[in-house]
């Protein structure tokens, strides 16, 4: 048996513990700092910060979003070295040229696509996806180790287990892709495999709510690259490729320009 003495310094204990004050936590710097770095991004790639035009301050962004000078002057920084924003003496920070941007950096095509992408600005994209991924898996079927390819399989499985367009689908399907880019032996090819993650995310999200009938000729064709790469024959492998990636501009233009009509009926 408890102590009286024992049970009253316990319960003493209990009611502070169960009675103190729960204060909020403070929004961690590294997420404040990647907000301010969002939302100036996008109002640059989108249009809405022009070039040559100054940069907000963080008191202008602070009317909606609590920024310290630390994290906005931190946010300047991840931009400057994007290219986005150059510093004037004199004249403050402001847009720069267009050319000075570095548009295959991860977070550029984010906002880019998080923006009114154009239909030119998706065929670019592909278009760039077409000159890597077929070159990138006829190097993955000439150089690919038992390692490497079982690495595929195992993100091939992914795919064909996981209802299409899900967001463990869309993962596996970067895996997928990413696993091909390593096993090209090739460091330069794999440097750019950031691209083509980006640009995965964004068309499988786009394309979320299909029905799985939709993806079922590319699932057909993914299976086929990774035969094509399992019997190392990287022209087979380069071809399949290809046509993946053709489909996928495709279904991606076709998904945009139906969104485009829904919006202008809704306008009407």
């Amino acid at each position: 048996m408890t102590p009286p003495l024992a049970r009253q310094i316990s319960n003493r204990t209990l009611n502070r513990r169960t009675t103190r004050r729960v204060v909020p936590l403070a929004v961690p710097r590294e997420s404040l700092f990647q907000q301010v770095a969002d939302r100036i991004g996008v109002g640059i790639v989108s249009g809405s910060f022009e070039i040559g035009a100054l940069i907000p301050n963080e008191s202008d962004l602070g009317r909606d979003l609590k920024v310290s000078r630390t994290a906005y002057r931190e946010a300047i920084k991840f931009l400057s070295a994007k290219g986005l924003v150059e510093a004037r003496p004199k004249s403050g920070t402001r847009v720069a040229a267009r050319t000075h941007w570095n548009i295959l950096d991860p977070d550029l095509l984010r906002w880019s696509l998080q923006t009114a992408s154009s239909d030119a600005f998706v065929r670019d994209l592909f278009e760039l996806r077409r000159f890597i991924e077929p070159n990138a898996a006829r190097l993955a079927a000439e150089r690919r180790t038992d390692m490497q390819l079982s690495m595929i399989a195992k993100a091939l499985h992914g795919l064909e287990s996981r209802e299409p367009f899900s967001a463990s689908h869309i993962e596996a399907d970067v895996a997928f892709h990413t696993a091909i880019f390593d096993a090209s032996g090739n460091a330069a090819v794999s440097c750019l495999k950031s691209v083509v993650v980006t640009t995965l995310h964004w068309s499988m999200r786009l394309l979320h709510g299909k029905t799985p009938d939709a993806f079922a000729t590319a699932m057909s064709d993914h299976r086929r690259v990774y035969e094509a790469i399992a019997n190392r024959d990287g022209d087979m492998a380069h071809s399949v490729m290809t046509t993946l990636v053709l489909a996928a501009l495709a279904d991606t233009r076709a998904e945009l320009a139906r969104r485009q009509r829904d919006v202008s009926t809704a306008a009407e």
